[in-house]
């Protein structure tokens, strides 16, 4: 699971959620963009973690995906769910969700820093209305995770509007653009949430 190795003396950091999750760890092993490095380019500044499942939702992970937490005891979580939510439920309902998630990760896992990250639109809405109820659901949780001290909204650049179409055909999941701007997203979360850990530190 571990994607990179280094000493004890630096963070831990999981990327923890769906299949966005999955596909670029299973990509990053398969070397598919020279410029993507399994450890994030990161050595040394953090040790990095992945665990993602096609499918999941706020509550399959909770119920499924705690134990990951409590194996790894990460003190940073990247945390990339919601989107399969919203088949599921109303947007604020998903979003109460994840605020109650986050809020579990600070205080019964001790987790110093939760970068949220924001659902991303899809190519397609394909009569579902998709991208309306993700734009409602990061509105919702920018408001519900801002008083969280230890918890940031963290936006995926690169993915509305883009001049070259980052999807598969599915409209869905990452063609090899798509996947190193997301893994550039990561990458970028890492290092903010790192950051800020270290300036509670001093």
């Amino acid at each position: 699971m571990a994607v990179s190795s280094t000493s004890n003396d630096i963070p831990k950091v999981l990327i923890l959620g769906h299949s966005f999750v999955r596909r670029l760890r299973s990509d990053l092993h398969a070397r598919f963009d020279e410029r993507a490095a399994k450890n994030f380019d990161l050595q040394g500044t953090a040790e990095i973690f992945m665990h993602g499942v096609g499918g999941r939702t706020v509550p399959k992970l909770r119920k499924m995906d705690m134990g990951v937490i409590t194996r790894i005891s990460p003190d940073i979580v990247i945390l990339d769910i919601g989107t399969n939510d919203l088949a599921l439920a109303p947007p604020e309902v998903v979003g109460s969700d994840i605020e109650e998630l986050v809020r579990s990760l600070v205080a019964e896992y001790s987790v110093r820093a939760v970068v949220l990250c924001q659902v991303t639109p899809r190519a397609t809405n394909k009569g579902s209305n998709f991208n309306e109820r993700a734009k409602l659901l990061n509105q919702y949780t920018r408001v519900v995770i801002e008083p969280i001290e230890q918890a940031i909204c963290w936006t995926h650049r690169g993915f509305s509007n883009p001049s070259v179409t980052p999807f598969l055909a599915d409209g869905v999941h990452f063609n090899p653009m798509g996947q190193y701007t997301l893994y550039m997203s990561y990458r970028g979360a890492i290092k903010h949430a790192v950051g800020a850990i270290r300036q509670d530190d001093n």
